[in-house]
């Protein structure tokens, strides 16, 4: 046996190298036994005239060491590691590149799959902006039935933050169409590592869409308020506008305004500009109202120009914007209703009733016309040669007036009036 001076290996007796570390073993000395039958062994420092090739071997060759069992399964591991990263990060960049999230979005559009198209989109922050108002949209509009369609990357397809994709597609019985994807890269990282992309929402969202609905109404769009952050005009011309940001489609709206039935309808804003909602009606209560509201306004005019009342006392019927433009119509009648001590007949009183309207809501208004009849009292008095009797007389006639109010404050008042004229 031959024991390894480096590592301690029981080798074999004629084993020259240790099997574990590759160190030369120290020869031992054995005398060659002669004989008949003996082969003759040749000089072990010169065989053939040339150097023992045990001598050959470099002096500072390092011994081989075998790698232990340990060692061996951390290589394994280090391996796999390798491995799992590479195929990490292929798979990373094949599941949130610009094309992948294109193709994502195009099969998710053309299945209806409102979720996923809406999780792809770049939308802006804003309370018109939900994903059930985009899915309610959605199945609102009318869309094409997409048989089969093929994306890839356009001509150019790279600019900045922007991928862009061309999509064939045929519709069910139209044929071919096409149209082109806008991706922008995100801010933010998938995982940490990845680039993230979203499709762009240019000509899919309308940013500060105009609607109009009467003053002092409250409105609501797929459900949703307008709130006073949204409103940009306050009645103006008997109208409230609000500008928001939301989808280019087909959307809901109510209206409630005062004295009229709940407004329900759709709009499109792929084919309107702006909306202005004037078809309203007036309810029962409302017409009863709007009735009264002419009797008194009626009244209050007559009651005021015959006491000789300055016009301030009746500004108050008027809207702002409107009660400058009916001070000298309110003069006229206070002249006309004045009293002359030299004239034949004096005023006492008038009294309008058997009224009849027809009321309806217009143009941010509600409007009326009024009928009905009028009793003028009043004295004559004969002063023709020299007598000075008096006689109370009454005097009956139809009148006529038309009127538009508009809400301000906390009520409706005039926009436009006419004022009956009355004889006697």
């Amino acid at each position: 046996m031959r024991v390894c001076p480096s590592c301690g290996k029981v080798n074999e007796d004629n084993a020259r190298f240790c099997e574990n570390c590759g160190t030369k073993l120290a020869e031992e000395q054995v005398s060659p036994q002669a004989g008949p039958d003996t082969e003759q062994v040749p000089d072990p420092v010169q065989y053939g005239g040339q150097q023992d090739w045990e001598e050959q071997i470099p002096k500072n060759l390092k011994p081989i060491r075998k790698l232990s069992m340990l060692q061996k399964a951390v290589i394994v591991e280090a391996i796999c590691l390798v491995v799992t990263v590479i195929v990490f990060f292929a798979v990373g960049n094949m599941k949130y590149s610009a094309e992948s999230v294109a193709k994502k979005y195009f099969a998710a559009y053309t299945a209806h799959d409102w979720e996923t198209v809406y999780a792809l989109l770049d939308l802006p922050e804003g309370d018109f902006m939900q994903e059930s108002q985009f899915a309610e949209m959605m199945e609102r509009t009318q869309l094409p039935d997409i048989a089969n369609y093929k994306v890839r990357a356009a001509n150019g397809s790279e600019e900045g933050i922007a991928r862009y994709f061309d999509v064939e597609y045929s519709v069910t019985g139209q044929g071919a169409s096409s149209t082109q994807l806008s991706l922008v890269r995100q801010n933010q990282k998938a995982m940490f590592l990845f680039d993230t992309w979203k499709v762009s929402t240019e000509g899919m969202v309308l940013d500060e869409y105009e609607i109009s609905v009467p003053a002092g109404a409250q409105a609501s769009v797929d459900g949703i308020k307008l709130a006073e952050d949204y409103r940009t005009a306050e009645n103006e011309d008997g109208w409230d506008t609000y500008q928001i940001t939301l989808f280019n489609g087909v959307h809901s709206i109510a209206v409630a305004a005062p004295w009229c039935e709940i407004y329900e309808g759709e709009f499109d804003t792929s084919t309107e500009g702006s909306l202005n909602v004037s078809e309203l009606v007036l309810t029962e209560a409302g017409e009863a109202a709007l009735e009264v509201k002419m009797q008194e306004a009626l009244e209050t005019f007559y009651a005021s120009a015959m006491s000789g009342a300055d016009y301030s006392e009746v500004q108050g019927l008027f809207a702002a914007d409107a009660a400058a433009e009916f001070e000298s119509d309110y003069n006229d009648l206070k002249e006309r209703l004045a009293n002359d001590p030299d004239a034949y007949y004096t005023l006492n009183g008038i009294t309008f009733n058997n009224f009849q309207g027809n009321f309806y809501a217009d143009y941010g208004a509600v409007s009326g016309e009024l009928e009905g009849d009028y009793t003028v009292d009043y004295t004559y008095t004969n002063t023709w040669f020299g007598s000075n009797e008096t006689e109370n007389r009454t005097t009956d006639s139809s009148f006529y007036m038309s009127a538009s109010f508009v809400y301000e404050g906390d009520t409706y008042k005039l926009q436009y009036v006419s004022i009956p004229s009355v004889w006697w």
